[in-house]
């Protein structure tokens, strides 16, 4: 009498143990690769937004008439907000600027020094 080879239900089990595990393990990466990715895109925009406020502080002769801060409503993103901070960098007729970029938890910002005019007194 001959017998039949094959699998046993145990090593069958086992095999369709180790493929969910594997599938598991792949799913979870994929998805961590996903996450990943969106907080790439989000930190770049966060970046080329305060790039551009900080070019447009640049081209001004006083940082400080920027107030506080604000959002970027008119580039159409009303939910990230910028701040900038100047402080006197100790050289003369130079401040040292800070403008930061905000969404939620990410933030992006850029430190630059930047000449300021002296104010010229007016003599009669």
């Amino acid at each position: 009498m001959s017998r039949r080879r094959g699998f046993t239900l145990v090593e069958v089990l086992m095999a369709a143990l180790l493929v969910a595990v594997a599938v598991t393990a792949v799913m979870g990466g994929l998805r961590a690769l996903g996450q990943a990715d969106v907080k790439v895109a989000r930190n770049q925009l966060l970046q080329r937004l305060v790039t551009a406020k900080a070019n447009e502080v640049l081209a001004s002769t006083d940082p400080s008439s920027f107030g506080d801060g604000g959002d970027f409503t008119d580039a159409g993103y009303p939910d990230i907000t910028w701040t900038i901070d100047v402080q006197t960098s100790g050289a003369t007729d130079v401040d040292e600027v800070t403008v930061a970029a905000t969404l939620d938890d990410d933030e992006q910002f850029l430190t630059f020094l930047q000449y300021v005019r002296p104010l010229t007194a007016v003599s009669e």
